[in-house]
């Protein structure tokens, strides 16, 4: 009989401790305001919504500015900020980083979901790549980094 092959001992990411000095997820307002950050702030996740910093009319290159000063991770929808200059232009200044939800028909409740369960692929993406940068995150967790 052949013998079974063991299984790995490592932890998955899923089931990980988060790190101690996470960065705070700033949740940009095409987002929502409530069930995300109620979502992961029952995660343990910090995060910060935009109305609660902003108004509801600041424009892109004012948040980012924020996000970048901060430094905080943004969460969005738009990846499309990378090519209208103005934005990507403050995304830049503001050494900011900007993830963004690469999934389809999505409520607030599966963005949640979708960040919950890939958190620390998060956070190990943001601390092996320098900022400026945007990167998209799909439903299955891949992140991609796009070229600014």
């Amino acid at each position: 009989m052949a013998a079974r092959k063991q299984k790995s001992k490592k932890p998955s990411g899923v089931n990980s401790r988060l790190p101690e000095d996470r960065p705070v997820l700033f949740i940009d307002r095409n987002l929502g305001r409530h069930i995300l950050a109620e979502q992961l702030r029952a995660a343990a996740i910090p995060c910060e919504v935009h109305d609660d910093h902003l108004p509801q009319d600041t424009t892109d290159e004012d948040w980012l500015q924020l996000v970048g000063k901060k430094g905080w991770i943004a969460i969005g929808r738009d990846k499309n900020i990378r090519y209208r200059g103005p934005e990507k232009a403050a995304l830049i200044q503001a050494n900011a980083r900007l993830i963004v939800v690469r999934a389809k028909n999505t409520t607030g409740q599966d963005i949640a979901d979708i960040l919950i369960k890939h958190i620390n692929r998060i956070y190990r993406f943001v601390n092996k790549h320098d900022a400026p940068f945007i990167a998209g995150i799909t439903r299955d967790g891949k992140i991609t980094k796009y070229p600014l």
